[in-house]
């Protein structure tokens, strides 16, 4: 690259150092303004965004609790935005969708021939987010094996990529999400207490979005305007009774199912107002009563339920709950696992 200073033109040599690399800071771009946290006035979330502006200027690690679809990599994400690191990456992990001979080349990295695949150096998300912050989002989903190795790199801020024996040091602010019960995994002897006490220095619970119906006006507006705009569809707007229909409806799915009525209702309605008959959600009343089940049941009532609708297609009902199909996978495998 040529660059001039002085009247003299002197060379400057950028070093690439993988296409891994450029697609993380390029996917860090498009996220970072692609979404954003929106909340209405609703006490809970006005009480969550007290807490992240509390504990953003410091280094504390934080666990974000909450069904899925609550958006904790949306609060994540405004924790590190307010952060003196905001000027760094800030690398999510879905570790739900790693599996678990992979997990500790995406965390750590590898060295070129530490196995068959590994055609050159690759460095590993903790690297990637040197300085910044890093998001291990479905943390819960570790086994006792992966959560051992963890524990070891939080506590000595060091990694060593597979296939190596050097240790690189690490500095990064670490933010973790589950939808499940840590504690009570941590009795049943399937979490890790000394990583729980690592990991929840900080603990931020959102709420799901049957507990925030004040803020349902607020996230329906902001969905009608993104999808007015990426499908040109101008001038629409909702009436007053599919807003109460909307803040009557108990969102088994969250933020995210909301998200998702909202953006077929502007490709299907042939109308610029959006009317109930828009939304073909079951009435509250039919809804599961969630006061009697656990979050992790409730979730996996929703999952099933959700592969039943789509005949079993995995692919399907990963794309109707706004997850990764090996993500889905992975849980249903522990459903599988749970009853027996």
């Amino acid at each position: 690259m040529l660059h001039q200073q002085g009247g003299e033109y002197k060379y400057i040599f950028v070093k690439i150092l993988d296409i891994f690399t450029i697609f993380v800071i390029l996917s860090f771009i498009m996220n970072s303004t692609a979404e954003k946290l929106i909340h209405g006035p609703s006490p809970t979330m006005i009480n969550v965004m007290n807490i992240v502006r509390k504990i953003a200027s410091t280094d504390a690690n934080v666990l974000i609790t909450g069904e899925n679809g609550t958006g904790k990599e949306l609060v994540a994400r405004e924790i590190h935005i307010m952060s003196a690191r905001s000027g760094e990456l800030m690398v999510s992990v879905d570790m739900g969708s790693i599996t678990e001979t992979l997990l500790e080349s995406e965390l750590f990295g590898h060295v070129k021939g530490a196995f068959t695949d590994a055609r050159e150096d690759r460095k590993g998300k903790f690297e990637l987010a040197d300085k910044g912050t890093l998001f291990l989002d479905e943390i819960g989903n570790l086994s006792l094996q992966s959560q051992a190795k963890l524990l070891k790199v939080l506590q000595d801020r060091e990694i060593v990529r597979v296939g190596a024996n050097q240790q690189i040091p690490v500095n990064i602010r670490l933010i973790c999400a589950t939808n499940r019960d840590l504690a009570k995994m941590v009795g049943e002897g399937l979490f890790r207490e000394d990583l729980l006490y690592r990991i929840n220095t900080i603990i931020i619970e959102v709420p799901p979005l049957r507990d925030r119906v004040d803020d349902v006006p607020v996230l329906a507006g902001h969905f009608l305007k993104v999808y007015c705009q990426k499908y040109n569809r101008k001038n629409m707007r909702i009436n007053t009774h599919t807003l109460e229909k909307l803040s009557n409806y108990s969102w088994p799915g969250n933020v995210r199912e909301l998200q998702h009525a909202i953006e077929k209702a502007v490709i299907m309605s042939d109308s610029p107002v959006l009317i109930p008959s828009d939304f073909d959600f079951k009435p509250h009343s039919n809804i599961l009563p969630h006061g009697e089940l656990t979050l992790q049941e409730m979730e996996d009532r929703y999952i099933l339920e959700c592969m039943k609708k789509h005949g079993n297609n995995i692919s399907s009902a990963a794309l109707n709950l706004g997850i990764t199909r090996q993500t889905l996978y992975n849980k249903l495998k522990r459903i599988e696992s749970d009853s027996l």
